[in-house]
């Protein structure tokens, strides 16, 4: 681990001692610096694989924009994604890197479940062949990762010099807590408002990085534990480029910063209209936190500072304190019900919670959403953990409950089908699998190398299920 945290440094230090000037106008910095020649690839279109020049077992899905030239460098986001699929915030969020000029890179080997020395080993390649092909300006580099990916780079940005900023999205917590953590760098946190991370975003903003000079804010969007949507993942760029052009990193942009505060002046007027005052002050929050030193913003302090005061806003912050301890008495009180309550009392429990989630206020269905989300989560890891046991009898149990907590996963039925096939239930497992294909599941690929199950990939019902799969939009 400390020879690959030393890789890491060593390769940031090579960046920065070729590091092109960034205050050049535009995104795009003129450089004539570069170490060796830089590759010509496609422009604005995604490249699927691109396979690491000295390990060919890594690869990469890589966006540049159309204004892309080998006679320039420009502001790269390195991507991780939970489950390696870099082609999926690649497709999300090509519009915003062409709207701003910004290179994406995803990794294809990066996932939940490895651990922090082959994360971090991944990210030594990726970074080390994409500087090398690439035409980057290395004072403009960014981590974005969703989930577990969002764990890899807050671990990453924390220990690195080399890195302006992360956007982490689903997951707030460091995969690891380096000794010394810097804070000359930007945090962006996002997260669903139903995500079962969505207290531990809250908190590590208001706790996590109390009293550290970190610049940093957290938005909120209408939804679960998934990448943001693309509108919402604009702010992510508009911080991005505001942090740029804050730090001389980026040249000053004013109808960039016009335009968006104008908008947001328009934001806050709507607010105040409907009376939503803890709405409002957590929007004028968000703008002093994006356009600060960029612009005065005396009208925004003056709305803002007398809500620091105002009871309806310390009325809500206190209803939310409450919410998140009886979220966390909650998860707890099912992290126990999972190892000791049988299906019957599933059955209602789960009728029950969904109730809830039907009539009640709307912060309380929220809440109750965000452990409907965690416990789909808990079942699916009690779930594998017996299946690698091979316990299949205890895995069918959780399997069921998962299934029970969140109906429209694929997920749920595809694990069922594998642990039918262990035991020998061949109608059962077409079944689970079409059942998972209703859901929305489309992984040809992992059907066909399942070795789960074996001789069935020759059944001519098998192959229809197959044929189904790769039909699903």
């Amino acid at each position: 681990m400390k020879t690959n945290s030393l890789l890491l440094v060593l390769f940031f230090a090579s960046l920065f001692s070729c590091s092109s000037d960034p205050g050049k106008t535009g995104n795009a910095v003129e450089t004539k610096d570069s170490i060796s020649a830089k590759e010509n690839f496609a422009k604005g279109q995604i490249i699927e694989k691109v396979v690491n020049l000295t390990d060919a077992s890594q690869s990469a899905a890589i966006y540049l924009p159309s204004s892309y030239s080998t006679d320039k460098t420009y502001p790269v986001i390195y991507i991780f994604d939970a489950h390696a699929e870099a082609t999926l915030p690649l497709s999300m969020y090509k519009e915003l890197a062409e709207k701003y000029g910004y290179i994406l890179i995803g990794s294809n080997n990066s996932k939940n479940g490895l651990s922090w020395e082959e994360s971090l080993s991944i990210a030594n390649k990726l970074f080390a062949d994409a500087q090398q092909r690439i035409s980057i300006n290395t004072g403009r580099v960014y981590l974005l990762g969703f989930s577990g990916g969002a764990r890899v780079a807050n671990a990453l940005c924390l220990s690195n010099g080399g890195i302006a900023g992360v956007i982490c999205c689903g997951a707030a917590s460091p995969a690891i807590n380096p000794k010394d953590p810097r804070s000359d760098y930007t945090f962006l946190g996002i997260c669903g408002n139903k995500d079962f991370n969505y207290i531990e975003m809250r908190k590590y903003d208001m706790v996590g990085l109390a009293g550290r000079a970190v610049k940093r804010a957290v938005l909120e969007f209408d939804g679960g534990h998934e990448w943001p949507p693309a509108e919402v993942m604009s702010d992510a760029f508009l911080w991005t480029e505001l942090n740029a052009i804050r730090t001389k990193k980026a040249p000053a942009n004013d109808s960039l910063v016009a335009v968006n505060i104008s908008a947001m002046r328009k934001e806050i007027s709507a607010l105040q209209k409907e009376g939503e005052a803890y709405k409002v002050y957590n929007t004028v929050r968000r703008g002093i936190n994006f356009f600060d030193g960029l612009t005065p913003l005396t009208e925004f302090y003056d709305i803002y500072n007398p809500l620091k005061s105002n009871a309806e806003v310390d009325k809500a912050l206190k209803r939310e304190e409450i919410t998140w301890k009886k979220e966390d008495e909650l998860k707890a009180y099912y992290r126990d019900a999972i190892q000791t309550k049988n299906s019957d009392w599933w059955k209602q429990d789960i009728a029950s919670l969904n109730k809830k989630i039907k009539t009640g206020d709307p912060n309380e269905v929220r809440m109750q959403q965000r452990v409907m989300s965690y416990l789909s989560l808990l079942a699916y890891m009690q779930t594998t953990s017996m299946m690698q046991k091979n316990n299949f009898g205890a895995a069918k149990m959780f399997n069921d409950i998962y299934i029970l907590v969140d109906p429209k996963n694929s997920e749920g039925y595809y694990l069922q089908a594998q642990i039918f096939a262990v035991q020998g239930k061949r109608k059962e497992v077409i079944t689970a699998l079409n059942s998972a294909i209703d859901n929305g599941f489309k992984d040809v690929t992992r059907l066909r190398s399942d070795n789960t199950f074996g001789s069935q990939l020759t059944d001519e019902e098998f192959k229809a299920v197959v044929k189904r799969a790769g039909e699903v939009k």
